[in-house]
């Protein structure tokens, strides 16, 4: 009899303590194990259900000499030991002995280059270990590697080494403090390290394959600045006893917080400052604090089960923007926090998301959960929670729930009675509103005979979608300006609407100061007219919010496009860089599928026109001394000049400037404009450009060049180039990793989009082989989104309801729903676009 897919283990049976002898066989992908097992049971047993999957069993036993005959499910992914007779209640050893092999995908043991790698994460340790696979069943860890080759080898613990009489080696990994099964890691191949450094009393090391082992400086060095200040946030020392960070060559997610040995996709780890993006340098320090935050919030305190998956990862998202902050305040990372957190605006304005805490019945459900609501939505959802608190009392409710909860299980109603205790706000229907219920709110303010009246409905993204009665405590404040210096008000909205009395005269309202309210903002038309004429006294922030919203109102048919075009034309001349490509991101949209053919060119003139000054006084040449923000300004008016809008002289300066780059020329290029540049070269590339990409992303070092040049082949515009980008998405060159983005850049093409699509439907099984690991099955349904006319979405809705797909549900529901909107939105737009474009 199965135990269903559902099966959780039961709680009186409870690991101590794995001792575990792994002997992996690198050349040919197998590995042989055995452990003992120490195990309490609360009352008498004669069966223990462990987790297995792939895993032959050919010992188990209870010492001294009690055997169990071992019985698979594959539907619970479990082995049954049942024990010749009955174990009393107490602690008991067991003697466990098997082999399996390496896993195919990029999840369990499997091979990555030179380097053999684990993924566990959320439940794959079953794969390797037989083992209490749930993160509640922590225990400590003692793994010993045998029959190594003269090689590197890693793990949670520190290493002991030995020859043996054979010539091959033994590594033994101190124990570990109390983990949970996901948290372990084993690394064995050719790598080499940066030089280690001493942060308080442990040390830090950057790793990766010995031909990038150059790359690891940056790395290094945002580990041990932030380190030090992320005990000091927590008043816990680092409890691991050192850091060992693990460049990846092919990996599924873009890192993993494994405690003590975090490993990450190379692009997400190694770079050179003197030539990466300072976008990229930002998005590598923060993924590095992000796992470097979980190594307390996540692995010293762990989640009960998977519904609380929000915990680890929300908090790690806010924590990360928090700290680097901190470190690097002139990189101002809190505004690309907004950009995150306007992808998860955009997901959970559909009917089909899901609450930040959401059921999770299963492993595979697990899977669903790591997407833009769990951690985006979450980390704003804890930044605005800071704010109502403040910082010193949010922080030290952290603190307490940190220590009262110290190397156990919590559950999010433990964070909030933490949080609650340190600063005596009653916090739990405020937090639980947010976490518990799907959406948010759109909070439209009015002004009715000088009062201010708020109301809140849920917001939905569909023009279609019926009305919800949903309510939120909505922490609000309100900034009122114009007449004397602007003043903020607080308010609590409690109920669908409320009319209070603005704190003091005014000319304009802004409803969401700082942008930190998880809500959309709608003003009525007089309200906002006062508004936009204001937009020079909001913060950066504050208007990439007012765009953010504006569009969205656009999207559920709530406002015409023309006063969105208007807006969009106001900020022409915007000086923030981070809104200025939110307003180029928006203009992208609209070239792609918001425009008739016949209408490109006019649409393309529009947008020459709005950015040809700015780019004639920025130019394509930093000036000495010039700082990052009119760097990346530059970057983002040439991106609209060169990708949006086509400008000829912008799109052969891009070209030239392409060919300079890779022909190693003395004058180097900004490397903010990298993108722009490679991007412009494979969009006209002919055969020999072709060859020359391919070779580049064969060949580069570097991970985010690489994956640039990868990218671009799938670029490519002249029609004798198609079928080849489209055919290298199944051949060995695309790497599993990389395999549903390039896929997606392939959609997003309009020269390549139906000889991609129609690869995904010919070739399912192959596609299907390639993407099978459950983060890379989901990107790559979410790739469909991109396919934008209605024929489209029917050929969408029928292919994937003859090939359903289990371990996407989510994934293909929250598709289908945008396409459905999106299909709909641009036999809106196109109309209202060349109506506005025959007036402009």
């Amino acid at each position: 009899m199965t135990l269903g897919k559902n099966f959780r283990l039961p709680g009186d049976v409870r690991p101590l303590r794995y001792s575990a002898h792994l002997a992996p066989d690198l050349a040919n992908g197998k590995f042989e194990g055995r452990m003992e097992l120490e195990v309490r049971l609360e009352k008498p047993r004669r069966e223990i259900h462990l987790h297995a999957i792939d895993l032959h069993l050919e010992r188990a036993r209870a010492r001294p000499s009690l055997r169990a005959s071992v019985t698979a499910d594959a539907e619970s992914e479990t082995v049954t030991l049942q024990f010749d007779s009955e174990l009393p209640a107490g602690t008991h050893v067991l003697d466990i002995a098997w082999s399996g092999k390496f896993s195919p995908g990029l999840r369990g043991l499997y091979r990555a280059g030179p380097v053999a790698v684990t993924q566990f994460e959320a439940a794959d340790a079953r794969r390797v270990f037989p083992c209490f696979d749930e993160p509640a069943f922590k225990a400590r860890w003692v793994i010993q590697l045998v029959g190594l080759p003269e090689t590197t080898a890693l793990s949670n613990g520190a290493p002991s080494r030995k020859q043996e009489p054979d010539g091959k080696f033994t590594v033994q990994f101190a124990e570990t403090p109390p983990l949970s099964s996901y948290l372990i890691a084993i690394c064995v191949g050719d790598l080499a390290s940066s030089p280690p450094t001493k942060v308080r009393n442990y040390e830090v090391r950057t790793w990766a394959v010995p031909q990038k082992q150059a790359l690891t400086a940056f790395g290094q060095e945002v580990a041990t600045s932030v380190l030090p200040l992320l005990e000091d946030y927590f008043g816990q020392p680092y409890a691991y006893g050192k850091v060992d960070q693990v460049g990846v060559p092919d990996f599924e997610a873009g890192a993993m917080e494994n405690a003590g040995c975090i490993t990450y996709r190379e692009v997400a780890l190694l770079l050179d400052p003197k030539t990466a993006p300072l976008n990229i340098q930002k998005r590598v320090a923060e993924v590095i604090t992000h796992e470097l935050s979980h190594q307390w919030f996540g692995n010293l305190v762990t989640m009960v089960w998977w519904d609380d998956l929000w915990l680890n990862e929300a908090f790690a998202t806010w924590m990360a923007y928090k700290i680097v902050d901190q470190w690097k305040p002139d990189w101002r990372v809190w505004m690309d926090f907004e950009v995150g957190k306007g992808a998860a605006l955009h997901l959970d304005a559909l009917k089909s998301s899901h609450p930040i805490r959401a059921e999770i019945k299963n492993a595979e459900e697990a899977g669903e959960a790591f997407d833009a609501i769990t951690y985006e939505k979450g980390g704003a959802i804890l930044r605005m929670i800071e704010g109502y608190l403040g910082e010193a009392s949010f922080r030290d409710g952290i603190r307490l729930y940190m220590q009262k909860h110290r190397e156990k299980n919590a559950t999010a109603d433990d964070l909030w009675g933490a949080l609650a205790q340190a600063s005596g706000q009653p916090i739990l229907e405020l937090a639980n509103g947010w976490i518990r219920q799907t959406g948010y709110p759109l909070l439209r303010i009015e002004e009715q005979q000088g009062k201010l009246k708020l109301s809140q409905r849920r917001f939905f993204a569909d023009p279609l979608a019926q009305p919800e009665a949903t309510r939120w405590l909505v922490p609000v404040v309100l900034r009122l300006g114009g007449r004397e210096a602007s003043k903020e008000q607080r308010v609590m909205l409690e109920g669908p609407e409320q009319v209070i009395d603005p704190a003091a005269p005014f000319d304009w309202v802004l409803g969401n100061v700082g942008a930190r309210g998880f809500y959309r903002t709608v003003y009525d038309e007089e309200m906002l007219r006062r508004l936009l004429a204001a937009l020079p006294e909001l913060q950066p922030e504050e208007r990439m919010g007012l765009i953010s919203d504006q569009w969205a109102l656009v999207r559920a048919n709530a406002t015409p496009l023309t006063g969105f075009l208007h807006l969009l034309a106001g900020l022409r001349a915007e000086e923030d860089h981070v809104v200025l490509d939110e307003v180029v991101g928006r203009l992208g949209y609209l070239e792609h599928r918001g425009v008739a053919d016949q209408d490109r060119a006019a649409f393309h003139l529009w947008v020459r026109n709005l950015f040809a000054g700015a780019g004639a006084d920025l130019g394509w040449e930093a000036r000495e001394g010039e700082g990052d923000e009119r760097r990346l300004r530059r970057a983002a008016v040439l991106r609209a000049l060169t990708l949006v809008a086509r400008d000829p002289q912008s799109v052969e300066e891009a070209v030239e400037r392409y060919r300079r780059h890779v022909s190693k020329h003395p004058h180097p290029l900004d490397p903010n404009l990298l993108d722009v540049v490679v991007a412009a070269a494979a969009r006209s590339a002919d055969a020999g450009r072709f060859e020359e990409l391919k070779r580049l992303a064969a060949t580069e070092l570097d991970p985010a060049a690489k994956r640039r040049y990868l990218h671009a082949l799938a670029m490519v515009e002249h029609q004798e180039l198609t079928g080849a980008a489209v055919a290298l998405a199944l051949d060995a060159f695309v790497p599993m990793q990389d395999f549903a983005s390039y896929l997606g850049a392939l959609l997003a093409n309009r020269a390549t989009r139906e000889a991609a699509w129609a690869l995904m439907r010919t070739r399912w099984d192959e596609v299907r082989k390639k993407g099978d690991s459950p983060m890379i099955l989901r990107r790559m349904v979410e790739a469909l989104g991109s396919l934008p006319e209605r024929r489209h979405l029917a050929e969408v809705e029928k292919f994937l309801g003859e090939h359903p797909l289990e371990a996407a549900r989510q994934a293909v529901a929250q598709t289908l729903e945008r396409l459905r909107i999106d299909v709909a939105l641009r036999e809106r737009l196109i109309p209202e676009l060349a109506a506005f474009l025959r007036v402009s």
